[in-house]
């Protein structure tokens, strides 16, 4: 788990324990809304120490207590990669790769269609063309 992600989770818990909304905390961090809650989300890596400094007096704490012994979230805290979400989009991939190569028994069962040894399938093996350059007008 990342940095950001234990940063999310401890700025989130600061924020509920102090019972301030993102907007309250923006507002008396003079940070945007949009950062607060980019970082809450844990997709704000590496913010400046700047921010980690306001976000402390906002939530009125001292600056260590948002960044030291950053334990992780729980599972299931930030909801969507998970397994499930990642064999969905191998079984899709997997699927349209059969798709495009004609074999619609295997895109219905989600397996991949592997090509024979002497290469590529025709469709995807398309040369274009090099642009030419035009001449300037004198």
């Amino acid at each position: 788990m990342g940095l950001s992600k234990n940063i999310a989770y401890r700025l989130r818990t600061l924020r509920e324990t102090s019972g301030l909304s993102q907007q309250q905390v923006a507002e008396r961090a003079d940070l945007s809304l949009s950062l607060i809650a980019k970082m809450e989300q844990g997709r704000k890596a590496d913010p400046r120490a700047s921010t980690i400094l306001a976000l402390a007096e906002a939530l009125g704490v001292r600056p260590g207590q948002v960044i030291e012994d950053l334990t992780p979230p729980p599972d299931g805290f930030f909801p969507g990669k998970g397994k499930k979400g990642k064999k969905k989009k191998k079984k899709l991939l997997a699927a349209l790769v059969g798709a495009a190569a004609g074999d619609s028994h295997a895109a219905s069962n989600g397996l991949a269609v592997a090509h024979d040894a002497a290469g590529p399938a025709p469709a995807e093996h398309v040369e274009k063309e090099p642009k030419k350059k035009k001449k300037k007008a004198k």
